[in-house]
């Protein structure tokens, strides 16, 4: 089994990767946390989370499962925090934060 360094790092490369052409203008961050056999995805939407939101999260969610086959299991939570509250991340690290004025 693989040190838990190497997993985080194998799971920020899985993520980007994943993330490149899928990034919406709602989404305000995105940050990843891995834990024994579980990858946590969490996603802060600006706005109402449309069905388009959750099936481009499911792709994004979709590749990271690919890279990591039966390794981990994989949850994505979707949350709405609207601009411009503050986005309090408690667990994990952002891998994508937009530029917000």
């Amino acid at each position: 089994m693989k040190s838990n360094y190497e997993n985080i790092k194998r799971l920020k490369l899985s993520i980007q990767s994943a993330l490149l052409g899928a990034i919406t203008e709602n989404m305000r961050n995105i940050a990843v946390d891995i834990s024994e056999n579980k990858i946590m995805l969490y996603f802060f939407i600006n706005g109402e989370i449309s069905e388009d939101d959750k099936e481009n999260i499911s792709i994004i969610e979709t590749e990271v499962i690919a890279d990591f086959e039966d390794e981990f299991d994989i949850e994505s939570i979707i949350k709405r925090v609207d601009y411009p509250e503050s986005i309090i991340l408690e667990h994990g690290s952002s891998v994508f934060q937009r530029q917000e004025r």
